[in-house]
């Protein structure tokens, strides 16, 4: 019996042996598989520090939006000038008593000259609008060569030379000035 005894304590030592190096193997296979997890994991969180490391960078060097607190807007009025005309558009006031004064405003000393009548004389019964010969859209009514008509009656035939006053009264022209006294004198108010 001892024969057997010990063989039965053999096999059973083989089967104790087979089921630790299954329990091993086991423990092995999830090992790796827990290892696979733990790695995906460590990964997410790599990316996920990088995905943050460029969003702060982007916020604070490029964008600034994480350092500004405050949103400051700025608005600007836009200022429109009721007084200045197109020369195309000077015989199509609705005033019925009105002066235009031409001047090229590309030159600093008739720029200066229009300012200073111009500002004198708002808020005269006579309304007072200015066409700046100096814009592109007026070039075609300003030759400083050529011969300027004193007497036109519509667009088609107004060309000036130099700074002019022109005065109307029912979009017709009554006086036309281009001696830069006489202008001063027609545009400086009377005295009340």
């Amino acid at each position: 019996m001892k024969k057997k005894d010990k063989k039965q304590e053999v096999k059973s030592e083989k089967k104790e042996v087979v089921f630790i190096t299954k329990e091993l193997k086991q423990s092995k296979i999830s090992n790796e598989e827990y290892d696979k997890v733990k790695g995906f994991v460590f990964l997410v969180i790599i990316i996920g520090i990088f995905v943050g490391i460029l969003f702060l960078v982007n916020g604070n060097l490029v964008t600034k939006d994480l350092k500004e607190d405050e949103t400051t807007t700025t608005t600007t009025e836009v200022e429109y000038d009721s007084s200045l005309l197109t020369a195309d558009s000077v015989f199509n006031v609705k005033d019925k008593n009105y002066y235009v004064l031409f001047v090229d405003e590309t030159i600093k000393d008739e720029k200066e000259f229009a300012e200073e009548f111009i500002s004198k004389f708002k808020g005269e019964e006579t309304p007072i609008y200015k066409v700046n010969l100096g814009d592109l859209i007026n070039k075609k009514y300003y030759d400083k060569n050529g011969t300027e008509n004193i007497k036109p009656t519509s667009k088609d035939d107004l060309l000036l030379t130099r700074t002019t006053l022109i005065k109307f009264k029912k979009n017709k022209v009554v006086s036309f000035i281009t001696d830069k006294n006489e202008i001063g004198k027609e545009l400086t108010p009377e005295e009340k």
